[in-house]
């Protein structure tokens, strides 16, 4: 084999090494930057304790 060939194939084996490395990097933040949805009811008070505004989550 001569050093061209060696050359080339190292350099293919370097690119594939580099995209599977950056799409893992990639597809983890995804699952981290994303919290899990809870549906749900929340109610904000005043300091009287009357309901003064009413937030409801759903989640798809």
């Amino acid at each position: 084999m001569n050093l061209r060939n060696r050359k080339i194939r190292l350099a293919i084996v370097l690119a594939i090494a580099v995209v599977a490395a950056v799409v893992a990097w990639r597809t983890s933040q995804a699952e981290k930057s994303r919290p899990p949805c809870e549906p749900g009811r929340h109610e904000e008070k005043d300091s009287a304790g009357k309901v003064v505004k009413v937030t409801r989550t759903t989640c798809m």
